[in-house]
């Protein structure tokens, strides 16, 4: 009795010490995440998209770097604005430059909006121009993080049905 007592307490002794470990190396994943949230009309009757996005460089975060950003949607969609959380709170909304009809790109200052476990986010407005008949929209968020002269690539999209969006306010 005494020995599989024993055996028990060692075996979850060996998982508990994996789990630890393995908590402790996902602190240091570079991550992505993005999520799409109707935020009802504007004054011109134009349905509004926020695409919230929240990032991790991991440990990237304590060397050298430089962060780009872009987003790209769907057709009938215009981003109007963006913003960084910055120090902990949000600042300003900002204007992006727009590339293409589809696609733009902003820069993220790593010095004031990551913390110091890597984290960051943002989000980007998106508001429906012209609409049309398609059933779904989505957008999508790359960054390009560059350290050390070594550039890794994230990103992530999200979609939405137009008809709820439309119709929900």
């Amino acid at each position: 009795m005494g020995l599989v007592i024993v055996g028990v307490v060692l075996v979850l002794s060996i998982l508990g010490t994996i789990f630890v470990l393995v908590k402790k190396q996902s602190k240091g994943d570079i991550r992505l995440q993005v999520e799409a949230i109707c935020e009802g009309k504007n004054e011109l009757d134009q349905a509004i998209m926020k695409i919230y996005f929240t990032f991790s460089i991991g440990k990237l975060a304590s060397r050298r770097k430089e962060i780009i950003g872009s987003i790209d949607w769907s057709e009938g969609w215009m981003p109007v604005s963006y913003n960084l959380k910055e120090h902990g709170s949000y600042r300003e909304d900002r204007i992006p430059t727009l590339i293409e009809d589809k696609y733009t790109t902003f820069d993220i200052d790593a010095t004031n909006a990551i913390d110091s476990d890597g984290s960051g986010e943002g989000y980007i407005v998106l508001v429906l121009e012209k609409p049309t008949h398609t059933m779904l929209s989505r957008a999508g968020v790359m960054l390009v993080v560059t350290a050390n002269l070594v550039s890794y690539q994230l990103s992530e999209s999200i979609s939405w049905h137009n008809e709820v969006v439309v119709n929900h306010y």
